[in-house]
């Protein structure tokens, strides 16, 4: 699917998306390398990111796949937390021109993160300050996809105990 989608690009005229579960980003690798090696202007989503185990048990638990692809040279991967990053993240995908983009979603249900508008501002950037104390941080807890929920959540539970966390 992505050497076929490495083709509609080089033929031009369309942007060429795919989507799979994430655990089988491995069968394409080849691909995937010479999308961004080509610089070819590819979108490639890939599904069930999470390390929660899901129903098709270990084999579909992908821990290992973001890092692995976050390594190719020349591959932007996004892996949004709600639907503002993903609509975020899939605009950045179909704008770029100079390389392949992989988003990486998860099978979860998700909760809207409430964010300022310098925070939207800021998710294009990747990296942002979703969730901030008062006072410098006793503790920073970086987070990507379906885990900020569970950062937030201990962030509050934490903040409830009077220690000072924040979530980028």
């Amino acid at each position: 699917m992505t050497a076929l989608m490495n083709g509609i690009a080089l033929h031009g005229g369309f942007i060429p998306y795919g989507g799979t579960f994430l655990v089988f980003s491995d069968y394409a690798r080849n691909a995937v390398r010479m999308a961004a090696l080509m610089k070819q202007r590819v979108v490639l989503v890939y599904t069930h990111d999470s390390i929660g185990l899901g129903e098709d048990g270990p084999t579909h638990q992908p821990v290992e796949h973001v890092a692995s692809l976050r390594l190719i040279p020349n591959m932007r991967l996004w892996r949004p937390c709600d639907t503002v990053e993903t609509a975020v993240a899939w605009g950045n995908a179909v704008g770029r021109t100079d390389g392949p983009t992989s988003l990486v979603l998860t099978r979860q249900a998700l909760p809207p993160m409430p964010r300022t508008p310098g925070q939207l501002d800021a998710i294009e950037r990747g990296g942002y300050v979703l969730l901030d104390c008062e006072g410098a941080p006793e503790c920073v807890l970086i987070a990507t996809g379906s885990e900020v929920a569970l950062a937030v959540a201990a962030a509050k539970s934490l903040g409830s105990q009077g220690r000072r966390v924040r979530v980028v």
